[in-house]
């Protein structure tokens, strides 16, 4: 061989092994930064995704009821609370195989707890609100002794130490933790399938999306598994389920409910920016949601992003006495012929009681989807080195299908200085002022969530088939549901009806800040004009 041969050879082999021992070093680098937690995730509890040999004996009583009716019943001697929480169990065990909601149970804890309860009643000792009533969460809240991995391995080996804030709260106020409801991988999709645990399907068509990521949250309710579940909202999380899956969803007024306490499985990383993010109750009444949301209003603040919350009393109006703004095509927020539909139907019943409404929303939309983006990314980014910030970015490309302009969370996330995040904060106030500004016209504003119903499971990315057409996968989702996560204002989404293909279809009534008193109220009254929840035709075949 050539000398010059031998040379350009030597030269390659210290090249390609520079690149390698870079390419490693920085492998290992990028791991350092990733939180550990030590051991595997416990095996899963099998018989919740398997179909049983027998089914457990159960009558059917309780399962469907409201909960202020179950709460009620217990109060009143009707009923015991562990008689309600065995048969809610007995139909987990037999059911939840064919749609993967539930994801851990605490069946045993649960039945001890709800003795106690029934002991309490006994005594004629003062009970708090939820007394007794079974109540399933979202599992990225923490239930001590359960996993709390967000359907990541990487997370798999942590357990929660204690119960999160929200869960105390909800203990506190009588409830019974029936156990822990499907995520998406990271909460990070509108569907709910992960590294972990089976994926989440729609009751109402088990082809379907519950939708994500509080979708086991939804699923769970619509199965009929729980009266009541605590979900979690960043940019449509509450709502897209509550549409997909025919129930009721709160999205909390931005900074009212502690979300930062005992959420999630991530307990090193320390964090300075908050936004968006807020826990919600899910339920398939209007006055369930407000039943629950009064416990969880009680929730100690964590004060290093909240500040006390004096509510106001809603009103004794009338629907006549109520003017609602609506859009269901809002700039660039095209939507379905299934979701105008019901949105049309429900302007008209309104009309029919006297309710003024007009089509009127203030031309924000392309405005608030930016200042989602750029939120998001400041948010992710705080304090990342370059690197992670490219690797969030990569992984985030993922929704970028081109049918929502994403290059504000890509700005942001190269420019994640406190500047910026600053700057973000001012830009967002602009938005909120004007929203206020608006609702001092209007009591609140009635919009679509989604394009359509669920969707087929699919591939992320994947363009969803539509009567109208293929709509692109972010643009079906999201042009709605992330902009008042932006503005951190309060929202409802309501079941309105179902297609023609059965699948239910929802939409949201948005108020102002801390208006959640006056907006409840006024979702009960429209409730009244509403078909009442309807079960799935395949739910307990």
């Amino acid at each position: 061989m050539k000398t010059k041969t031998k040379k350009t050879l030597k030269w390659i082999g210290i090249v390609l092994g520079s690149l390698i021992l870079i390419v490693v070093s920085l492998g290992i680098y990028v791991y350092s930064l990733i939180p550990k937690y030590k051991g595997e995730c416990p095996p899963l509890q099998t018989f919740l995704f398997t179909k049983p040999k027998t089914n457990l004996l159960m009558e059917g009583k309780y399962i469907y009821k409201p909960a202020t009716e179950l709460a009620a019943m217990i109060r009143n001697h009707e009923a015991t609370s562990y008689d309600i929480v065995k048969e809610f169990i007995a139909n987990i065990k037999n059911n939840n195989y064919k749609y993967n909601a539930i994801v851990w149970l605490r069946e045993n804890e649960a039945l001890e707890e709800a003795i106690k309860a029934d002991e309490a009643v006994a005594r004629g000792d003062s009970l708090p609100i939820l007394h007794g009533v079974p109540v399933t969460v979202k599992e990225m809240f923490w239930v001590k002794g359960l996993t709390n991995n967000l359907n990541a391995k990487m997370m798999g080996g942590f357990i929660a130490p204690e119960d999160g804030a929200l869960v105390k709260q909800l203990k506190k106020s009588g409830a019974i933790i029936l156990g822990t409801s499907n995520v998406p991988f990271m909460l990070g999709d509108f569907q709910t399938y992960g590294e972990i645990y089976p994926t989440c399907n729609n009751p109402y068509d088990t082809t379907k999306t519950p939708g994500g990521s509080s979708g086991g949250s939804a699923a769970a309710l619509a199965a009929g598994f729980t009266p009541l579940e605590l979900g979690s909202d960043l940019g449509g999380s509450i709502s897209v389920p509550s549409a997909f899956c025919g129930v009721y969803g709160l999205k909390t007024t931005f900074g009212t409910l502690n979300m930062t306490q005992g959420t999630g499985p991530d307990t090193i990383t320390k964090y300075s920016r908050f936004a968006m993010g807020v826990p919600g109750p899910m339920a398939r009444t209007a006055e369930d949601i407000e039943l629950m949301w009064l416990a969880l209003r009680e929730t100690p603040i964590d004060q290093r992003f909240q500040q006390e919350t004096k509510w106001q009393q809603s009103s004794d109006k009338e629907l006549n006495q109520y003017r609602i703004g609506w859009t269901d095509d809002w700039q660039s927020a095209k939507v379905g012929n299934d979701v105008k539909e019901k949105l049309h139907l429900i302007i008209t019943l309104l009309n029919e009681q006297g309710t003024y409404t007009e089509k009127n929303v203030p031309e924000l939309n392309t405005d608030m989807q930016k200042s989602f983006f750029k939120s998001y990314a400041l948010m992710f980014a705080e304090n990342q080195p370059w690197i992670m910030r490219k690797l969030i970015s990569m992984d985030f490309s993922k929704f970028d299908d081109g049918s929502t302009d994403m290059t504000a969370f890509y700005d942001a996330m190269n420019n994640p200085g406190e500047e910026n995040w600053k700057q973000w904060q001012q830009e967002n106030a602009v938005l909120i002022e004007a929203w206020e500004k608006y609702f001092k016209k209007f009591n609140f504003v009635i919009c679509p969530v989604t394009y359509g119903a669920a969707f087929n499971k699919c591939k992320l990315g994947t363009p969803i088939e539509t009567t109208e057409g293929k709509i692109a996968y972010s643009f079906y989702s999201i042009p709605y549901s992330i902009v008042f996560a932006a503005t951190g204002h309060p929202a409802v989404t309501i079941p309105v009806g179902f297609n023609k293909e059965g699948l239910p279809i929802g939409v949201q009534i948005v108020g102002s800040y801390y208006s959640e008193p006056e907006l409840l109220h006024f979702t009960k009254l429209v409730e009244k004009l509403l078909l009442k929840f309807q079960k799935a035709n395949n739910i307990l075949k």
